[in-house]
């Protein structure tokens, strides 16, 4: 979904109504998939090609030319790639947080809550709720350097 939405230029609608058909087109030609091969370019591949598609038949005014989003789904590629590999290690240094700290994190960042909100609910002050959250963005931050780190080497 984030290479489609940087080829879409963010675009929500189109970039869902991409991504819903490239899923389907990844279903129907999976059979066709090689193994060995790297999944992630081969479903953003798709992806462009249904991109170019949605493109035409929405008719806009294309801000880029064909060719120049051909440029960018290559440099978006690696971009892509890397996001996708921090947000597994997001994930993951999610779940070894303290409970207090992913309960803070997830009504959050999950469940839209504000601080104030969040302090009035744990019975706390909001000065605590923005402490904990600090603590929580850090030991967050160290773990996902720390992941990436270990994948790269």
């Amino acid at each position: 979904m984030g290479f489609i939405r940087i080829l879409t230029m963010n675009r929500q609608d189109d970039a869902e109504e991409v991504f819903q058909n490239t899923c389907m087109i990844l279903w129907q030609k999976f059979s066709q998939y090689d193994p060995s091969g790297d999944f992630a370019a081969w479903a953003c591949r798709i992806a462009h090609y249904e991109t170019l598609k949605h493109r035409e038949a929405m008719g806009r005014i294309k801000i880029l030319s064909d060719d120049a989003l051909e440029l960018v789904a290559e440099a978006a590629l690696p971009i892509s790639t890397k996001l996708s590999e921090r947000r597994t290690a997001l994930a993951d240094c999610l779940e070894k947080l303290p409970k207090s700290q992913y309960a803070i994190i997830r009504q959050k960042y999950f469940d839209g809550a504000t601080v104030e909100q969040i302090a009035e609910t744990a019975g706390r002050s909001s000065h605590a709720i923005y402490r904990e959250l600090s603590k929580a963005h850090g030991l967050l931050l160290r773990c996902v350097q720390r992941k990436i780190t270990e994948v790269l080497t």
